[in-house]
């Protein structure tokens, strides 16, 4: 007999574990599908006036195409807190940074936010000194770069532009 209730325990057991289980995958279940909780946040109408900034992309992004698109999701953001025209924006892209322009080569998602970016006016700017040191052709390597995107040096390109005038943000 005591064979008997010790299966008996362990059943109770395994079912009541079962139960619980259950009942954690609704509960989790239902709060994955529930409304979105709106935000009641304001609106601010903010004129920021004319800006120009670099925008300095020298890490790797450590090959995630979700963090490079963080990068340009920032980027985009910008354009849309100003007025049409009012920002000039430059992308400068030494070191590892290139390997934005190597990744989107292949993604479509990042050539979309490139392009898009392009098209309101940013400049994206790539070392040739990084290009000479890891031997990478630029019409063939990186997407959608042409002789007039390459400078000489990177960090003079960024010191040049601070003079006139540009703001340094890094993401």
């Amino acid at each position: 007999m005591p064979m008997l209730s010790s299966w008996k325990l362990r059943l109770g057991l395994v079912v009541s574990v079962l139960i619980m289980c259950v009942f954690v995958g609704m509960a989790a279940f239902w709060r994955l599908n529930a409304p979105a909780k709106a935000a009641n946040v304001p609106q601010i109408n903010q004129d920021f006036g004319h800006q120009k900034v670099i925008y300095h992309i020298s890490e790797s992004g450590d090959d995630r195409a979700g963090r490079m698109a963080g990068w340009l999701g920032s980027m985009q953001n910008h354009f849309a807190a100003l007025k049409p025209g009012q920002l000039e924006m430059a992308v400068v892209m030494n070191g590892d940074g290139i390997n934005l322009l190597i990744k989107a080569k292949t993604d479509p998602e990042l050539q979309t936010r490139i392009t898009a970016l392009k098209q309101q006016g940013a400049r994206f700017l790539v070392c040739r000194n990084t290009l000479v040191q890891r031997r990478l052709d630029p019409a063939t390597d990186l997407y959608d770069v042409s002789t007039t995107d390459l400078v000489a040096a990177g960090v003079a390109e960024i010191t040049m532009l601070e003079g006139q005038g540009y703001g340094y943000l890094r993401p």
